[in-house]
């Protein structure tokens, strides 16, 4: 019941979604993805107070990584192998990234808490990635 709930609270704000700008969609989606994390972490207060700015300090870090990562990618003055390598010590720069944020969550929160997070974030991408497909296939039609 617990999952189904948070699946109708998802599909509304997803279908809120498709008539807002980029930043809007945005800013919607990262709020959706606040309000699943902490309904599948059930948080105390004090474990919220401690996590969120660490869980933000993560996306932050994340996020410019990945565009770095992005705009890398888009260089033409690299070889096929040059930009494979780049791609592979991306990866690398990424998982050291979730090994240095793996040990300030468990500062703030239980061991059991942050496989729940993993959990949570890609049961969070897989609903968006579905979200996607579901409107790329009603627009094709």
């Amino acid at each position: 019941m617990k999952r189904l709930s948070v699946i109708i609270i998802l599909l509304m704000v997803s279908v809120s979604l498709f008539a807002q700008s980029k930043s809007e969609r945005y800013e919607e989606i990262e709020a959706i993805k606040i309000a699943f994390i902490t309904k599948k972490l059930d948080l105390s207060t004090e474990e919220a107070q401690n996590f969120w700015p660490v869980y933000n300090s993560y996306q932050k870090e994340l996020m410019l990584l990945m565009k770095k990562r992005r705009e890398e990618r888009l260089r033409t003055d690299l070889e096929s192998n040059d930009k494979i390598n780049l791609d592979l010590a991306y990866e690398s720069k990424m998982l050291d990234l979730k090994k240095k944020y793996k040990k300030l969550y468990s500062k703030t929160i239980s061991a059991e808490k942050i496989l729940l997070l993993y959990q949570a974030e890609r049961e969070f991408r897989e609903h968006l990635i579905k979200q996607l497909n579901h409107r790329r296939k009603s627009t094709n039609k």
